[in-house]
């Protein structure tokens, strides 16, 4: 991973954003930043979320984010859970928002909006379970070249 595509505050805004989603649902949300891409974005983004076990959550609600900076590819993967109850839609309204903000170059931003967007969903067919919520997946941001 080059140095340039994700420095330690951009970590710390991603994460920020996937904290303040989860802060409101029993959901999921990781981020995966790799440099490039060489196959369809989507089949990237099911190898990385097997990879990070985003399917072992018990509620089967967990959503990847994934980007290639300078292939300038991403996508947007939702488990079973939330796919069930939001659909393939949803997920390209997401995508298409981020459009905008990817086009000039401000992924960091397009991540954002999106996270929020998902945490949204999340939100609304996985509540927050109060105390006994339990963060099953790490916030950490996970890079490949």
């Amino acid at each position: 991973m080059k140095e340039s595509s994700l420095n330690e505050t951009d970590k710390a805004v991603l994460q920020s954003a996937i904290q303040q989603a989860e802060a409101r649902c029993s959901g999921e949300i990781r981020v995966h930043v790799a440099d490039t891409c060489t196959r369809d974005a989507l089949v990237e983004a099911r190898y990385w979320f097997q990879k990070l076990g985003m399917h072992k959550t018990e509620l089967r609600n967990g959503i990847l984010f994934y980007i290639a900076v300078d292939s300038h590819r991403y996508a947007i993967l939702g488990d079973q859970g939330i796919h069930e109850k939001v659909g393939q839609s949803y997920w390209e309204s997401i995508r298409d928002a981020m459009g905008k903000d990817l086009a000039e170059g401000d992924w960091i931003t397009a991540l954002c909006h999106g996270i929020e967007q998902a945490g949204k969903a999340l939100s609304e067919h996985f509540p927050h379970a109060g105390a006994a919520d339990e963060n099953e997946l790490s916030d950490e941001i996970s890079m490949s070249s």
